[in-house]
This record gives C-alpha cells, structure tokens and sequence, in this order.
C-alpha cells in the first residue's frame, strides 16, 4: 500500500482527520485541489473565524494556515491542486485515481465539502464578471456590485465588499435575511443598500457584465441596473458528478449517507464535514474529520480496544 489512509478534502473536516490518523501512526495523505484550507483559503480567506471556540479575531487564512502547518508537523503529506477522479475498492484495500496517478490505500475518508455553487440558470450566468465567490474583495473598490443571497456568507460579503469601497446591493427574495443577527447588525450599521423581495430576472452584456434586470416577485416590476459585477451567493451543492461515478450512497439531498462511526456504503470509505450535512460549521467539521480519522484507524488496524 502506499499510504494507511488517503483524505480527500483538504478542509477544516480533511485536516481533522489527517492528524487524528497521523496521531495513530498511520501514514496518511491528503489531496485537495485547490490550496489546503478549504474554502477558508480558496473562496473567503478574509472572512473572520469567530464560531470556534478559542479562535477569534483570525481569518480565514490565517485560521487554514495553522491547521496545514499543524497537519505537516504531524507528517501528514498533502497534495495541493490534484483532483481525485475514481475511488475503487479491491480485493484488498482500496485504489485512487487522480489527474497525476494512483494511490493504494487501506482506507479512504471523504471529507470534499460542498464545492459546487449553486446557480439560478438564469440567461447571462455565465458572462465575465459574474462570481461564485469573493476571495479578494479589494479588488472591487470603486465597483458597483449587486449581491444575490440572504444567509450569512451573502451578508458577510456585502459588508466587506462595502468596507472595501464597493457601492454594493444585496438582492434578496424574500422579506428577512437567515442571517444571524450578528450578521444583519453589520448590513445596517455599514449602511448597505438591500432590495426584499426582489430576485434577478437576467443579466446583459458584451462579454462581460453590463446591466442587470430584476424582478419585483411581489408586483412583477422589472427594473434595468446598470453593475460592474454580480455575486451570487446562494449556497453550495455537492459535487454529485464525483460521488455518483464511485457509487457511494447518497440521501435525498445528495448527501452522504453515513452511520455512527461515519462509514460510508462502501467498505473502508468514511465520510466527515460538509458532506455529511448536518452544521455546516467548522466546529462540526473538525469534530467529524477527528471521529473519521479516529474509526479509519480502527477498520485499517482493528485494536483490542476498538
């Protein structure tokens, strides 16, 4: 076997369980593909940790930074920018396939997080200028941009995108974030712009953002905005594409389907963090990614104790 244990994900989840299994002297690799970190370091990197208990005033970054260096120290190898496209098992052990080789291992914990941003398919979703994400909102300085979402990450990024001296709308359907009130304090007291009950009809361009037409879902008024950027933040989904070609068992929301000990339908494969779906909070993810890490090492060397 090359490795005891392969992890794919390299989030809060992935790097739980790689140094609980490190911990136990298993010889574990992660691979994720975009940088360690997860989303703290690929999509919000400046977004403050503040729901971990003992970490406060950090970002994302910073936050993801520790939890590398922590997993290195532990002499967890971590492969960045691979993606893993098949997870097979065999006779004995398991087999990896990825845009650079293959791994065998004894076992596999998927900790993929929910990658796939959700969208409206709306006409114009695809042009320049239309993000998913907000990793560096000081490039939006000077910019008019309008924010589609209600829940916590569609405030958080108005508001930095607002600090940063964007002039920015948040667009929501319905009358009332989902927001925290944490969250919903700073929207007023940064005295952000917020259109209820209004949803994105289309967006128009040549090439590249130009105008936006939205939609009034209580009067069914149109108005034409003219935008630099749209930011949809409406969630994420799992990567269903990838879950589906290794086959392992999904719920009816295109979770994981897990039981206690986060085993998979799969033998040897666990499951841990986002994907799992219940908090879809870094405290539940590490807390997860630390129990798979923890049952991983007992199904590949089967203690006395276990």
């Amino acid at each position: 076997m090359d490795y005891d244990v392969v992890i794919v994900g390299g989030g809060p989840a992935g790097l739980s369980a790689a140094i609980t299994t490190a911990y136990y002297k298993l010889k574990t690799l992660v691979v994720e593909s975009g940088n360690a970190g997860g989303a703290l370091t690929n999509q919000y990197p400046w977004k403050k940790v503040d729901n971990y208990l003992g970490i406060y005033e950090k970002t994302g970054a910073e936050v993801s930074k520790m939890m590398v260096d922590h997993a290195l120290k532990e002499g967890v190898d971590i492969n960045e920018n691979e993606t893993v496209s098949d997870v097979k098992k065999l006779k004995e052990g398991l087999k990896l396939k990825t845009n650079r080789g293959e791994y065998a291992c004894s076992a596999v914990i998927l900790a993929v997080g929910l990658g796939s941003p959700r969208k409206l398919g709306v006409k114009g979703e695809d042009l320049s200028g239309v993000n998913f994400c907000l990793p560096d909102p000081a490039r939006y300085n000077g910019q008019r941009i309008i924010v589609v979402g209600g829940g916590d990450t569609a405030v958080e990024c108005a508001v930095e995108l607002k600090r940063n001296g964007a002039d920015v709308t948040i667009i929501h359907r319905r009358d009332a974030f989902r927001a925290t009130d944490k969250n919903v304090a700073c929207v007023k007291d940064e005295c952000v712009n917020v259109l209820w009950n209004t949803e994105v009809f289309d967006i128009d361009g040549d090439g590249k953002v130009e105008k936006v037409t939205l939609l009034n879902n209580k009067d069914d008024s149109k108005t034409v905005w003219e935008v630099n950027h749209v930011l949809f933040s409406l969630g994420t989904a799992a990567n269903t594409e990838f879950l589906n070609r290794i086959g392992v068992e999904l719920n009816d929301q295109e979770k994981i389907v897990v039981d206690s000990d986060l085993r998979t339908s799969i033998e040897g494969v666990f499951a841990a963090g986002d994907i799992v779906g219940k908090w879809i909070r870094i405290p539940q993810a590490i807390g997860e990614g630390g129990l798979a890490g923890l049952n991983a090492f007992k199904y590949v060397k089967n203690p006395y104790w276990g």
